[in-house]
């Protein structure tokens, strides 16, 4: 059976820089810069999928039909937000579960990887929707 993640995970996602790269003002100029236009990119996809399926068909084999639901699925709903207290402390529950599961090597503070100058005007995480997919059996 498949299922989805809708009530076990937050459905968020991040952009990883390394931290010397944070800490390097040009690296870190450049790291906003991508993620505005990152933004834009996906913003355009939202207001554009059957565009961006036909796109995505061609450079990945697959059928267009198949593009398009996982467009409609993956890209529809996601949207940027903040890295708030909320994205934090539900990534904190995500990671100590993998390490009481043995997942993960030992227990860490999520925060201490948290970056949160390129939050922008951003919306709080708490304000996104989720995409899981549909299940199926």
């Amino acid at each position: 059976m498949l299922t989805t993640g809708e009530g076990v995970v937050n459905g968020l996602g991040f952009q990883v820089a390394s931290p010397g790269s944070l800490k390097d003002k040009q690296k870190s100029r450049a790291i906003g810069d991508l993620l505005v236009r990152l933004e834009r990119a996906q913003n355009w996809v939202f207001e554009h999928p059957e565009e961006w399926a036909k796109v995505w068909a061609k450079e990945t084999g697959l059928p267009y039909e198949v593009a398009l639901d996982a467009v409609k699925l993956t890209y529809g709903t996601r949207v940027p937000v903040a890295i708030d207290a909320a994205a934090i402390a539900s990534e904190q529950e995500i990671a100590d579960t993998f390490a009481e599961l043995k997942l993960i090597p030992r227990r860490f503070d999520f925060e201490e990887y948290v970056d949160t100058r390129f939050n922008r005007n951003l919306p709080a995480s708490s304000t996104a929707p989720r995409s899981y997919g549909k299940a199926s059996s």
